[in-house]
This record gives structure tokens, sequence and C-alpha cells, in this order.
């Protein structure tokens, strides 16, 4: 008979939730997700202490998971299984180290709880990201209407990421007093911008195109002087709304002085803008990579190490392995110029010499 409800593993849980939050830092989301996967593993069991686990269970839970399906009916992906894996194996890891399951729970069974290495490897792979171009970001915002409070806001939003490179939980939550415009830079301030690790950033503009700077400015000064928007005021406020009894639904009533409560509304934003020029949908956290890319190929290597800082990254190598990936087409164009762009150094001059050598110095 399953159990509607075990208070003894409830109350793992619960201590498990306040190790995780308060001892190991991490963020409610994770947690909730951490939450989630202990439940599966519980309707597995039938809610069943706990202090049942053993190697036999682990097996057979890996193998329940492995063929459940979702809602619609389909396999559970492999990257799904692989952290929900990985979940329950770091709960049992602390549990076996609990007063009251030192010596009831299986710690050695935690090893169980692990895939195939091929599909270790599999579940953390990622399809390759679509990328915008310089052109392809000015297309869009040349396609942009710009009438509307909200159509200024929404423009501004994107030249202010590609200007940026800032994540999107940062950009709904930073305050006009973030941005200073004398020194065309944003601190990302890690008491109220949702940076990665709640790591303060300071970023300076990365004015690639002129067109990206005027339009935050422009948007800057409307919100300052005639929305008449304060520094502690989000930059990028949400859109407000009104019930209309009369036509059942919701109206616009303009931008309200909130930030938005997850990114969700900006990506659509995003969305809707490239969409609406006829390309293909990049997503916000595309033009990091935007950003990289370019410099990698027009930058030297003083340059890339200041871009790497601006995205937050303490590391030059971080930005290399985070968003230095070629996409094939840029590969191949790579590969097959390196015979054209290499001097023979055997029957050069001194003068081709020492130009070549100026050159690779600078990369």
């Amino acid at each position: 008979m399953t159990l509607e409800y075990n208070p003894f593993n409830e109350a793992l849980k619960k201590q498990y939730e306040d190790a995780l939050i308060h001892g190991a830092y991490k963020e409610s989301k994770t947690a909730d997700a951490v939450w989630k996967s202990i439940n599966l593993f519980e309707e597995f069991t039938g809610k069943k202490d706990f202090t049942s686990f053993n190697t036999e269970q682990a097996k057979d839970f890996k193998r329940w998971i492995i063929k459940k399906t979702n809602a619609k009916g389909e396999p559970l992906s492999i990257s799904t299984v692989r952290s929900t894996l990985a979940n329950i194996r770091d709960f049992f890891k602390w549990l076996a180290t609990h007063p009251k399951c030192i010596r009831k729970v299986d710690g050695q069974a935690v090893a169980y709880l692990r895939m195939s290495n091929n599909d270790e490897r599999a579940g953390r792979s990622t399809r390759e990201q679509d990328v915008p171009t310089l052109e392809q970001v000015r297309m869009a915002l040349e396609a942009m209407p710009t009438e509307t409070a909200i159509e200024r806001r929404n423009r501004a939003m994107i030249a202010f990421t590609a200007l940026t490179g800032v994540r999107d939980a940062a950009l709904i939550s930073l305050k006009l007093s973030d941005v200073d415009l004398a020194k065309r830079e944003i601190w990302q301030n890690p008491r109220h911008v949702k940076t990665k690790n709640r790591k303060g950033i300071t970023t300076v503009f990365m004015a690639f195109d002129c067109l990206w700077e005027e339009i935050v400015m422009d948007w800057i000064t409307y919100a300052t002087t005639i929305l008449h928007f304060g520094l502690q005021d989000p930059l990028f406020p949400k859109e407000g709304l009104i019930s209309s009894p009369e036509k059942m639904k919701f109206e616009s009533a303009g931008l309200v002085k909130e930030h938005w409560s997850n990114a969700t509304p900006a990506r659509e934003i995003f969305k809707n803008a490239f969409v609406g020029a006829g390309l293909s949908y990049f997503r916000p956290h595309s033009f990091r990579k935007m950003l990289v890319i370019w410099a990698m190929d027009n930058c030297s290597q003083i340059e890339v190490k200041a871009i790497s800082q601006n995205l937050g990254h303490e590391h030059a190598m971080t930005t290399y392995n985070a968003y230095g990936n070629l996409n094939m087409q840029t590969q191949r164009k790579a590969i097959m110029g390196i015979g054209s762009t290499v001097v023979n150094l055997n029957n050069a001059t001194f003068d081709q010499i020492l130009h070549e050598l100026q050159k690779r110095a600078s990369k």
C-alpha cells in the first residue's frame, strides 16, 4: 500500500533543503529541482523510509526512471534522467552521514545511481546555439517600432544586451542607478542585480556599433525626463495590466515602476524583434557568444581579455571554453584561410618577416 505522506521522510527532506540553501548556499530554484527529484524517488518506493535504501533499490530505481514517461507519454530525456540520478545520489551521500541514518543507509549503494559513461556524456551534451551576427542585430533594431514607451523600452533592451553582453536575469533586475553614462559603464550590483553566482561585475559599453549606445542613451533620457523614473526604478520596467470588465480581459496600463519576476517576458521581446525582422529567434544569452566570436576574429589578446572581464569571467579560458566554440561555417572559413594568410618566411624579405611577427604577436 502506497503511503500518502511519510513524516520521517518529510523531516529529512526539509533538513536537506536547509542544508542546500543555508549550508551549501544554493538558490531556492536549485533546492526545488532537488525536491522534485526526491519526490520521484518516493513515487518509485511508495514513500518507504529513506533508511530502506540499498543496492537493489538503487539499481531498480535507475531502471524505473529510465523507462518512465512524461505527461506527453514520451520517455524522459537523458539529461533529465542524469540530473535526477545526480540529485538523488547527492541526497543519499548526505543522508549516509545523518545522525539518524548513519548506520541504516547503505552508503555504498550510492555508486549505483549513475548511468553508463556514454549516457553520462550524452546527458551533458547540448545542441549548438544559434548566434546572431552584428548585421542581424542591426536589422532587428532597425525594424523595431519606436512610437510608444513600451516599444522604446523593447528596442533599448536589445541594444543594451548587445552593448554589454549582460545575462537576461541581470537585464531585468538592473536599476537606472546602475548605469553611469559619463563613464559609459554599468555596475552589476550583486545586492539587487541577479548576476551568476551573485558576482559584482563592472561592464564597460562595448560599442561594436554606435547605434546601440545611441538607442540606450535615448531610452534613459526618455525614461527619466518624460516618464519621470527615478534612479532606484528599473532600467527596463515591466508593463502594467488593468482589468477591463467590458472586454472581459486585461489591458495594458503602460510601464510601471516594477521589475519583472523572471526573464520570460524579455525573451519574448527578443523573439518578436528577430522574427518581426524576418530572422530566426536569437536568445538574449546568444549575444554573449556573438561578442566573443567577433572579438576572437578582430581583437588583440588584451582586448579579448578585457571583453572576458566585461562578461564577468575571472579567466579568459572560461570565456573561450563557454563561448569560443566556432560554428561550422566560421570553423570552415578559418581552416580554409590558413594557407592564404601564412607568409613563407624562408623566402621573405626582412620587412615581410618583421611585419608577420608583429601581426602574430598582436593576436
